[in-house]
């Protein structure tokens, strides 16, 4: 770390300790001390407002001489401490000059960039216009509910196969057609002759899909297009990779989930986002307002980190004990 910026904080650390500049101490109680003087340490003076601040902090504190004088006594070791300390070096220390840098940065931003972002609000105009322009997303497109029955054929399949498979699509198709119209699906025709193993127990039910929908067979999501009657039954389907038989079972049109609904995600999503801006903004112009900042792209590039597992590896082995 630069000696320069070490002294900077030496300084600040030193201002923010109330200026204590010696190890060794010895308690005052004479005429050199003033009227809002209780108490002095070195170079470090404790005031009587500041033994009352420090005892309001501490609610088993009375105004009983004893513990006036326990409290005082908890400062001045304080006090003497920070001053060994300053006088050892410690406020060189990386550690405590990183942790007032955080203290410094902390309450920059709790006095610059909080109280802006605090006052920030979204109105209702601006939740209704994300709302519209965003309006697919909070829209459900029409669905159909929808049965198969799949007949295995592979591609290469004989045409004396393809021909028995067509032939047994036919049947079961005309089956599914005599069944009532209380059934499920395509019921036990689908446990009897569907490879579908995920849909052959429940009717063939493959649940809800909108129109050209990406999870379905190319072919079963055309034909699904085409049917528009719940309990209509297509013709054998040619798919990827067998015969199919499709039976409409319900439809239900495009839902648009209504803007009250959803009017309070939004405006957290928007405060969110406008808080985020803000906050670059600030940050931007901070950085700006020191000086432009220049980066020497040859040493970033050349810069190797070693890892904790790399630092292991290079560690010599112990001494012997």
């Amino acid at each position: 770390m630069p000696k320069e910026r070490i002294l900077i904080y030496s300084s600040l650390l030193t201002i923010a300790l109330a200026g204590a500049g010696f190890y060794a101490f010895k308690q005052f109680s004479d005429s050199r001390l003033s009227e809002d003087e209780v108490a002095r340490i070195g170079n470090s003076v404790i005031t009587a407002d500041q033994l009352k601040a420090y005892m309001g902090q501490r609610s088993s504190a009375s105004n009983a001489l004893d513990i006036k004088k326990q409290l005082l006594q908890e400062m001045i070791e304080r006090e003497a401490l920070i001053a060994t300390a300053i006088d050892e070096g410690y406020e060189q220390d990386p550690a405590v000059v990183r942790a007032l840098e955080n203290a410094l940065i902390a309450r920059f931003r709790e006095r610059q960039l909080n109280p802006a972002i605090e006052r920030i609000r979204v109105s209702e105009d601006q939740v209704s216009r994300y709302y519209q322009d965003n309006i697919a997303r909070y829209t459900t497109p029409a669905q159909k509910r929808a049965a198969i029955i799949k007949f295995e054929l592979a591609d290469n399949a004989l045409a004396a196969e393809s021909k028995r498979v067509g032939e047994l699509a036919h049947r079961v198709q005309k089956l599914a057609l005599s069944q009532p119209e209380a059934v499920r699906g395509f019921g036990s025709l689908a446990a009897q002759y569907s490879g579908d193993q995920g849909s052959r127990y429940v009717g063939g039910d493959i649940g809800w899909h909108a129109e050209q929908s990406q999870s379905l067979d190319p072919a079963l999501a055309a034909a699904l297009s085409g049917i528009t009657k719940p309990g209509e039954i297509s013709a054998p389907i040619n798919g990827r990779d067998g015969l199919y038989l499709l039976k409409l079972m319900d439809i239900r049109g495009e839902r648009i989930t209504p803007l009250e609904s959803v009017a309070s995600n939004i405006r957290i999503q928007l405060l969110q986002r406008m808080r985020m801006e803000h906050e670059a903004d600030w940050l931007k112009a901070t950085v700006a307002s020191v000086k432009p900042a220049v980066v020497n792209e040859s040493v970033l590039s050349q810069m190797v980190v070693v890892r904790d597992e790399e630092v292991a590896a290079v560690r010599p082995p112990e001494l012997p004990q």
